[in-house]
Order: structure tokens, then C-alpha cells, then sequence
């Protein structure tokens, strides 16, 4: 074998969409000698150890290793620390890889010019459930448009989304790897390790891959569905990157948010002309809207840092 590639994925109790994942990446194009896939146990109750490791037991190229220290951050790291490959890519427990993304995130790295420290590509949701009529699936997609390219700023610090990104193993080790204040903690809801790390390496080596033919389908479970866990993702989603820009609040962010949400709510009688979705959905976009900004207040909060 001759790896170049490791594909690590970071495993939470998911033992029903599990094997749906490994399936996924033992089907691949490319030739199985030239990667690897890491399953990464964290501390799982149920039988995701037994699951990886019938896979281990059918393919020569899978292996699994439990990380003891809880959180996604810390699996992730304990992911490319045990890496073979020169390129490391993420793909989540409970999503899908196409049967050619392990080889199209390769050839990016070696035929794209200037060369890419990260590649990334689209996620599009499959669905627990049949989605309300209110509910686009505009909510659950991950795109940077139609055309491969570098990414542009100023979406382009963030950089792509943890269930669909690649790096080079030395940008990884370079940058210390994902910041573990941040990520997942067991069923704990916190957000932004990837954007944090996405964001130190933008600074000096900005040179991310998009290519929306590098697809990879992602679980949308039905609690997604409730209008009330879209504002808590955006409010999280808020809170951590106000952290990651170290914001503080003063009188200007809290009145500058508060003048954002009032023209929010304003808006939303006007939505009813819009033509791309009925009334309810944009009225859903301007909640998770409103909890963006509050997340970033209170992530602005240094009681909360």
C-alpha cells in the first residue's frame, strides 16, 4: 500500500448511520491502495466500536482507534496526528461521501495550481423525515456556487464546512490543528472548530480549493425541522464567531445589534412579495437571522468567552 490520502472519521454514538458512511468510503474510485480511512471512536456507549470494526475486518486500508479525551476537536486532532496519508480529509459519521470524492480531493491537491492547503466541496442534505412545506432545502445546503475555484473573501476565511474538507497533513501540524475550546463536546451543541482553524491558516496561506463536483450528502435529522433549533444553530453559530474575532460588548455592538433585529423584523411583512418561498420560510430565514446576531452578542460577552 501506498497511502496518500487518510480520510478520518470522527465517531459519536451513530451506530445507525454509520455504516451508511463507511459504506460510502469503501465504495470509492479510488484505487484502495492509495487510501486510508481512520475511524476515530469518541468514548461511543453503542456499537460503533463493533461497526468499525467489522469494516476493519473486510478492508485492509480501514482501521479505528478510541480517543479517550471527549470532543470533536480532540478526535479531530487525534485523527491527523494518525494519519499515514500527506492529505487529510474529514468526513462526519453520519454523511455520505460520493463514489468519486476521495479521488477528485486528490487531484485537486496535485494538479490545481497555486497549491491548495485545503480542498472542500458541496453538501446537500438526505432527510429523516419529508421535510414541512415551510422548509427549503436552502436551509441544510453547503455551497460556494456552481464554478470550481479558490475561494474569495470575505466567505473564504471560514473556509468549508467539517463534514467536506481536505488539508494537507503538514498545514495541519504547522497550525496546531483544531483549537479544542470549540467543536462538539458528546451531545453538547458548540460550533466553530473548523472556521477557527480555517480562519489562523487564512492569515498567512489563503489558499482554499472549492470544487462543488467533491459532494458529499449529510444527515438532516427531523429536530432540524423545529423552528426553534434553527435559532439555537444560528445563535451558536453567532456566539462562535464572535469569540474567534474576540469582539467585546460595548454600547455600539449591543445598539448596532439591536438596530439589525429591528430592521429584521420589519422586513418580514415585505418577505410576502418575495417569489422564492412562501411566508413561513421567510420568516424562518429572519429568526435564524435575529439569533446570529444575538449568538454574536453574547459571544461578545467576556463573561461568556
Amino acid at each position: 500500500m501506498n497511502i496518500i490520502l487518510s480520510i478520518i472519521v470522527c465517531a459519536y454514538n451513530r451506530q445507525d448511520l454509520l455504516p451508511l458512511c463507511l459504506q460510502s468510503l469503501a465504495e470509492q474510485t479510488l484505487d484502495r491502495d492509495l487510501f486510508e480511512v481512520l475511524v476515530v471512536n469518541n468514548n461511543s456507549t453503542d456499537g460503533t466500536q463493533e461497526i468499525s470494526e467489522s469494516f476493519t475486518a473486510r478492508y485492509d486500508n480501514f482501521r479505528v482507534v478510541v480517543e479517550k479525551r471527549q470532543g470533536l476537536s480532540h478526535a479531530r486532532n487525534r485523527g491527523w496526528r494518525e494519519a499515514l496519508g500527506d492529505f487529510v480529509a474529514y468526513l462526519d459519521d453520519d454523511a455520505r461521501a460520493s463514489l468519486d470524492w476521495c479521488e477528485r480531493i486528490l487531484k485537486a491537491f496535485q494538479t490545481v495550481s497555486p497549491p491548495p492547503v485545503a480542498v472542500g466541496g458541496e453538501i446537500h442534505p438526505f432527510y429523516e423525515m419529508v421535510p414541512p412545506a415551510w422548509f427549503t432545502d436552502e436551509f441544510e445546503i453547503r455551497t460556494w456556487g456552481t464554478t470550481a475555484g479558490f475561494l474569495e473573501p470575505p466567505r473564504a476565511r471560514y473556509g468549508f464546512s467539517g463534514s467536506n474538507m481536505a488539508f494537507r497533513k503538514t498545514i495541519l501540524k504547522e497550525f496546531g490543528g483544531f483549537c479544542e475550546e470549540y467543536g462538539m463536546e458528546g451531545h453538547t451543541a458548540r460550533m466553530g472548530e473548523d472556521a477557527e482553524f480555517f480562519s489562523r491558516v487564512y492569515d498567512k496561506q489563503p489558499w482554499f480549493w472549492y470544487d462543488p463536483a467533491i459532494l458529499v450528502h449529510h444527515w438532516a435529522p427531523a429536530k432540524i425541522m423545529k423552528i426553534s433549533s434553527r435559532f439555537c444553530r444560528a445563535f451558536r453559530s453567532g456566539e462562535a464567531i464572535a469569540r474567534m474575532q474576540k469582539r467585546r460588548l460595548s454600547l455600539s455592538t449591543v445598539l448596532t445589534g439591536s438596530a439589525e433585529i429591528i430592521l429584521l423584523i420589519v422586513k418580514i411583512p415585505f418577505s410576502l412579495t418575495k417569489a422564492s418561498g412562501g411566508f413561513k420560510t421567510q420568516v424562518v430565514k429572519k429568526v435564524q437571522d435575529i439569533g446570529f446576531i444575538l449568538g454574536s452578542l453574547y459571544g461578545a460577552n467576556p463573561r461568556h468567552s
